[in-house]
Parts: C-alpha cells; sequence; structure tokens
C-alpha cells in the first residue's frame, strides 16, 4: 500500500504541505495545529486556492469519521478504563444516558408530561401562524371558544424576527 500524503492543489501550481516524516499516529496536539496553520497559511500567502482545500479538508473528514465510525465496538483498552498512547489519553467511560421516566410509574410525573406534550403542541401550532406573518399585521381579538375568555386583545401583531447565515454545503459524490 502507497503511503499517503497530504498536498494541496495550488492557485497555479500544487504546493506540498511540509509535514515533514511524521506519522499523524505519533504526532501531539500542537504539531498537527501547525499542519493545519501551514494549510491556512498557504491560502493566505495566495500558494493555494481556498475552496480546493476546504474541500480537501472536508473529504479528509469524511474519511475520518467513517474510520472513527466503524471502530466503535472494535477498539479496546488493553488496560481498564485509562491508557496512554501516541500522545493521547484514552478513557472509557459512559455516553449518551437518557432515563426513561415514563417507565417509573408515578402518576405526576406522567401528568406534567402530558401537559408539557400539550403545551409543546399548542406553542408548534401558534408558531407556525406566527410564521405566516411577513409584515406587521392588525389581529382582532382571540376568545376561547370554551369559555368565553378573552385569549389576547386585538392588537399588531409582528413577524418573527429570522436569523441565520451562509454556509457552503458539501456533497461528496
Amino acid at each position: 500500500m502507497e503511503n499517503l500524503n497530504l498536498f494541496l492543489h495550488p492557485v497555479q501550481e500544487t504546493a506540498v504541505v511540509p509535514i515533514e516524516d511524521k506519522s499523524l499516529l505519533t504526532v501531539d496536539k500542537s504539531e498537527l495545529s501547525e499542519i493545519a496553520s501551514k494549510i491556512v497559511e498557504a491560502v493566505d500567502d495566495g500558494i493555494a486556492d481556498a475552496l480546493n482545500t476546504l474541500i480537501m479538508a472536508k473529504k479528509g473528514a469524511y474519511v475520518f469519521d467513517s474510520i472513527i465510525e466503524s471502530m466503535k465496538g472494535k477498539a479496546r483498552l488493553p488496560e481498564g478504563k485509562s491508557y496512554q498512547k501516541h500522545n493521547c489519553d484514552i478513557r472509557e467511560q459512559a455516553t449518551g444516558v437518557r432515563y426513561y421516566f415514563d417507565a417509573c410509574n408515578d402518576p405526576i410525573w406522567s401528568d406534567l408530561n402530558m401537559q408539557l406534550l400539550d403545551l409543546k403542541e399548542r406553542l408548534s401550532k401558534r408558531e407556525a401562524k406566527l410564521k405566516t406573518f411577513t409584515k406587521p399585521t392588525a389581529v382582532q381579538e382571540e376568545v376561547d371558544e370554551d369559555t368565553g375568555e378573552v385569549i389576547m386583545e386585538a392588537r399588531v401583531i409582528n413577524p418573527p424576527v429570522k436569523t441565520g447565515g451562509q454556509s457552503l454545503i458539501f456533497t461528496i459524490k
């Protein structure tokens, strides 16, 4: 199997990132940071293309994330719950712990949970309605049909504030 080399396609020619004779297995965190800094520096200096560099990083992340997922349940610590190897501290701990309270047979919890689910559903419906407002809109008072109680007086309802950002979305084919 050939050795894998980390390289960038520069704006005009291929720029090899100087990693020296190091293995990802044996480098420490500061050396990893230095490698990343050199790659970013190559982009900042105009030696490497930013989009190509980002594509390379996304593909690398895909490869390594796939490996990490595949190693779950296969990698074992030889000496119990704590271990050190290749500049890494490795420990075993519980992750993703969840509690299922519906199994407790507690009527107070069940009642509170039902109220919460009802409120979440009502809130979701109200938010869906508010999303239809695109400009300040005068609305009539709202009355509870069951009790006749005024829920909300007539007023101007403003549209919800919509926030977000722009991102590049990658689909590796």
